[in-house]
């Protein structure tokens, strides 16, 4: 048995970790965007800056790491299974979790998002035929937050070809190649190339819209950094050097960051705005503060995380079904919290908390006891 594929037996602990994390951190995220001028589906009447700086600290990284680790969990997934296993498992996993998803758990966040509009006044089961009602935001019909899973599902399936090739004793030649060239001291840096090359050719050409057809930066961006993770899975020489570099990433993100922000996102007109060249300047350091910030956590949950215990064992098989409910618990709970006479700190900690409780306890309840709503969640 060669090195690649003796490494499908191996559990990686801190990907896991950083898997669990990175969908818990969404809670957090998701909440204070309800306290925000950046569009969310309901909103506070009272708005604050205080949080903008840690939600786009997040922002940078958040989802960028959560395609990496996707791509990491594939290699694992994929095993040494045929294509065909493969895919009958990831349509499982993914494709019926989605349908179940848009069907009966995003109805609910569209349904409260235009009572907070005043553009619905009637019961949820009035509102539930109007859900097919044209395409959102015009429209009612959405994925909403499930895109992660729509993207995922198709980088799956587009990858696989490669993905069966990098077995073969060509593809891993190749990859042992490559493999060597990139396990030494910082040389991983050059995987920002790729990303500057998308940032600078699709950005201004394709805005954010997570529709899958006419969304192509985020498209290649995330299907890069999903093929980033599927290799450095596959390769263990890369763990000790991203173990070994993880202060050096971390110095250089908290560099790359203060850059961007203070230069492009800080109030008023930023430095950065005021040369002709700011634009490709900030270009440069979002790619790079993105690279730098999922390699520094890499290394340190391999550093420091790299353990299981019974808190992990059941957070990952938590997170999955977490992910799939959080956003529409927190628009419910959060129409109500709004409403309160508090001030922000009250009613985000509530936000929050809330969250978290009721996800978890509908997972504990639900979701964990009864089979058929196991599949429906993606729960092995």
């Amino acid at each position: 048995m060669n090195k690649i594929e003796s490494q499908v037996k191996v559990r990686l602990y801190y990907l896991d970790w950083l898997r669990v994390l990175a969908f818990g951190l969404l809670v957090f995220y998701h909440a204070g965007l309800i306290f925000v001028d950046w569009g969310f589906h309901i909103q506070n009447k009272e708005l604050t800056e205080a949080l903008k700086p840690p939600l786009l600290f997040l922002n940078q990284w958040r989802l960028p790491l959560l395609f990496l680790v996707s791509g990491a969990g594939t290699f694992f997934a994929l095993g040494r299974r045929s294509g065909g296993e493969f895919l009958k498992e990831r349509f499982i996993r993914l494709f019926i979790p989605l349908v179940f998803g848009i069907l009966i758990v995003i109805p609910p966040q569209v349904y409260f998002e235009r009572l907070n509009q005043h553009a619905f006044s009637g019961s949820y089961f009035q509102f539930y035929p109007e859900f097919f009602n044209g395409i959102y935001p015009q429209g009612n019909f959405t994925w909403n937050h499930l895109w992660f899973i729509v993207y995922l599902l198709t980088f799956v399936i587009l990858a696989l070809p490669v993905f069966m090739f990098a077995r073969s004793e060509d593809g891993k030649k190749i990859m042992n190649n490559i493999s060597l060239t990139l396990s030494k001291p910082l040389r991983l840096i050059v995987l920002v190339i790729p990303l500057l090359v998308i940032e600078f050719t699709l950005r201004k050409h394709w805005p954010d819209t997570r529709n899958l057809v006419s969304d192509w930066y985020n498209f290649f961006f995330y299907f890069v950094i999903f093929l980033y993770g599927y290799f450095m899975a596959s390769n263990e020489k890369l763990w000790p050097v991203i173990e070994q570099d993880r202060k050096i990433y971390l110095l250089l993100g908290i560099v790359s960051f203060s850059l961007i922000f203070f230069g492009w996102h800080y109030a008023g007109q930023s430095f950065l705005e005021k040369i002709s060249s700011g634009y490709l300047i900030f270009s440069f350091f979002k790619c790079l503060n993105i690279l730098c910030w999922m390699l520094c956590l890499l290394g340190y949950s391999k550093r420091y995380l790299n353990f299981s215990n019974t808190t992990l064992q059941y957070a990952n098989k938590a997170v999955y079904p977490f992910y799939i409910l959080h956003q529409t618990v927190l628009i419910v709970i959060g129409y109500y919290i709004i409403k309160l006479h508090a001030g922000i700190g009250i009613k985000y900690a509530l936000a929050v908390m809330g969250t978290y409780f009721v996800t978890l306890v509908i997972y504990e309840l639900i979701v964990r006891r009864i089979g058929v709503v196991k599949i429906l969640f993606g729960v092995k």
